[in-house]
């Protein structure tokens, strides 16, 4: 079998891949194009479509020993690990699969039974949250977020105007993200900083093309928090980025509430992504209440 012919994931690229992974994907953030693409000094993520199957070749986490891939998407995933096989082989590597999730999992041990060693990775469970609860922060255990939602239009709310994200405030947007940078760079990793800053820049600079949606908050005319996301499918909505000034207390709350009501109304959940095994993170986005996680797998061929 010959191997498989990848390209660089390019901008145009974006919406080709979208069409397979919005079907196949699982509503996973780590199928997203959006991510293939700006991610690109990450990962390096390459693609190929291939008897309309998608395969992706992560070509900055492989190495000497391993070729490094999603699983495939496709109506055969079988074909497509099949492909994948022989596409290492081929380069005289072994595979391994990341973030490989529960029902990819069990094709690939259905088809390769023996072939590969599994191992459960915490760190990378995308949770997914339900709509109505940052539509809402309906329930005892969000009482204290309500709270905040209240106290911050009483306090700010005839200074407050909430925004699309659009031509005309995408710089300002992009001013704010890197005010937030500078402000916090004492307090947090300054070079994961600064590669966040760069993903940002690529995202908001190609906003239109990427199918991104957002949310602007300004507050006496200057902005003062946003946020972004795009489509996995038709029933998940990928919050992308949050930037906010706590000087204004419950500012990230009204933040979510607002571009969920603009941006994610027509989609049942909200995928909040992985915690990255960040313990504050963790204890933040559990408090969320997720419906259920995406759990995620790596699987190395033995």
């Amino acid at each position: 079998m010959k191997k498989l012919e990848f390209l660089p994931v390019t901008l145009p690229d974006v919406s080709t891949i979208y069409s397979v992974t919005a079907k196949y994907g699982e509503g996973s953030c780590q199928a997203s194009p959006v991510a293939m693409w700006s991610l690109s000094d990450k990962y390096g993520d390459e693609y190929a479509i291939d008897d309309g199957i998608l395969y992706v070749h992560r070509s900055r986490l492989s190495d000497e020993t391993h070729r490094v891939y999603l699983a495939p998407f496709g109506p055969d995933p079988l074909a497509g690990y099949g492909k994948i096989l022989a596409d290492a082989h081929a380069c005289q590597r072994k595979v391994k699969f990341i973030s490989l999730t529960e029902k990819q999992k069990q094709e690939l041990s259905r088809g390769y039974p023996n072939h590969f060693t599994f191992s459960k990775e915490r760190d990378l469970f995308e949770y997914i949250i339900p709509q109505k609860t940052f539509l809402e922060f309906p329930g005892k255990v969000h009482a204290r977020r309500r709270t905040e939602i209240r106290a911050f239009w009483r306090e700010f709310g005839e200074r407050t105007e909430v925004e699309n994200l659009t031509n005309e405030n995408v710089g300002e947007a992009l001013c704010y993200a890197k005010q937030w940078v500078k402000d916090n760079a004492e307090s947090k990793d300054e070079i994961a900083l600064q590669s966040e800053l760069h993903v940002i820049e690529k995202q908001l600079n190609s906003f239109h093309e990427l199918g991104i949606t957002g949310t602007v908050i300004r507050i006496d005319g200057t902005v003062f928090a946003f946020c972004y996301g795009i489509p996995l499918n038709d029933t998940c909505y990928d919050v992308l980025i949050e930037k906010g000034d706590r000087h204004f207390p419950g500012i990230y709350r009204v933040l979510r509430q607002e571009s969920t009501k603009r941006n994610a109304i027509k989609y049942p959940y909200i995928n909040f992504e992985e915690d990255l095994g960040v313990e504050g993170l963790r204890r933040l986005k559990l408090s969320y209440g997720p419906e259920f996680f995406l759990e995620k797998y790596i699987a190395i061929e033995r």
